[in-house]
Formats: C-alpha cells, structure tokens, sequence
C-alpha cells in the first residue's frame, strides 16, 4: 500500500506538495484508493482518497494500528565513508534491515571523501527504502563526522559493536549471544575499505568497546555494514 511521511494526521486529512505529486502524477492514484500516512511515531493511519484536487489530496480516515515492521531495538549505524555509490548501498540495506539512525565517519584510512556523502540523496534513499520495507519510522542519516566526535556518542548506547579485521578473538557470533535480554539500544562502528588505525581501535578499547572478529574472510566495507546489521538483526529476534 502507498506510504507517505507527514508531519502529523490531524484533521483535515490531506497530501500536499511533493507527497500530492508523487500520489497523484506519479502513481497515478484514483478516488477510492487507501494509502497509509506515517508521522515516525511507529503507528500506520489507513486512509481512503475522498478527492485528488490540482495542489492537495483530500484523504478520509479509516483506522489506526501499530506498524509491525519496527524492530524492538534501536539500531545505530557508524558508517565509515566509503568510495564511489557503496555508501547509497549501505544506507538503503541498513535502512530495510531497520536501522534508526547512520552516522557517515570520517576515519584515518577512509577511501572515500567527504564530498561523497551527499546527505540530501542518501535522506531520499532511506526514504524510499522505508516506503519499500513497510517502515514507519524514518532512518535518520546524519552529515558526515570525524572519529574523535563518533567515539563521543558511543556512551550513550547499551551495546557497541564493533568489527576489526585483526580481532582474533571473540566472534560475532559469541559476543552477541545472549545480549538481548536486556539491550535495547545498539550502536554498530565499521571500517572503511583501508580499515581502522591502531590509534583508533586503542580509543574504542579505552572507552570499553570489544573488537571482534567476523571469521577467517576479509569483507568488503560495504559487506561488512550489511552482514553484521543482518546478525544483530537474527540475534535480537527481528527475522522472525
């Protein structure tokens, strides 16, 4: 069913601006259609089309229920900025794993370049893939921070998890077990393609943050991101 943000749902129900147009030209929407209006709040309002006007869509309410797509974690992404479009890849796969929020990091050996991070678009792309995944809740893509700024917020997070390619010890697997019980907030850190510098993993340990292994294969960063969102994902129950 065709999914719009707004800012709120008060009465009179109606689509203007960008969402109008997409409804109305792009989707060629007709009278008597339902669509579902979305605030971030978590809850789906299911409403009719009563009247589709040059400038404004008129909607008649229906009902409204919990959306069942959320994930019971709030999940925090520390993206380190990569080369070329594999930042827009992992921004639209974290956000259809259920990502709440992506930081873009600008780490010692990242690649990419800050210019890369085009903020607008990657907004637009976690829009759409929220729509795609039936979310109601949009993930949140910030403009791009320095390392020592990242490490910063990292406290205010029950778990951290971060994946080094010179952990040996404990995987993934091991150190995520069991953690769900009572976490509830989690902030994920991955490297960019040239990894983090041993400065920079000696400032997560100092601030309590495990490095751990994600086996015997290297990744790429962009598979990186996307493989352990999907294990904290299957660990916290959300695949079922």
């Amino acid at each position: 069913m065709k999914r719009f943000f707004v800012e709120n749902t008060n009465a009179p129900l109606k689509l203007t601006g960008e969402n109008h147009k997409h409804l109305s030209v792009v989707l060629r929407a007709k009278t008597g259609d339902e669509v579902i209006l979305c605030t971030g709040d978590g809850y789906d309002c299911f409403c009719k089309i009563e009247e589709i006007r040059k400038n404004e869509t008129l909607l008649e309410f229906i009902c409204r229920e919990k959306n069942i797509s959320e994930p019971d974690i709030d999940v925090t992404l520390f993206m380190s900025v990569m080369k070329g479009d594999k930042n827009e890849f992992v921004v639209q796969k974290a956000t259809e794993l259920g990502v709440k929020e992506i930081y873009p990091v600008i780490t010692r050996y990242v690649q990419g370049h800050e210019r890369n991070i085009k903020i607008e678009r990657l907004n637009k792309i976690a829009l759409e893939a929220v729509r795609q995944c039936g979310r109601s809740v949009l993930t949140k893509v910030y403009s791009a921070v320095d390392f020592s700024v990242a490490a910063q917020i990292l406290d205010k997070f029950d778990l951290v998890v971060f994946p080094y390619e010179k952990a040996e010890t404990p995987s993934l697997k091991s150190y995520l077990r069991g953690k769900f019980d009572k976490v509830k907030s989690v902030a994920v850190f991955v490297g960019s393609e040239g990894g983090f510098h041993g400065d920079e993993v000696e400032v997560l340990q100092g601030l309590g943050v495990v490095p751990v292994t994600l086996g015997k294969r290297v990744l790429r960063a962009e598979t990186a991101n996307v493989a352990v969102l999907s294990a904290i994902m299957y660990e916290a129950g959300q695949w079922e």
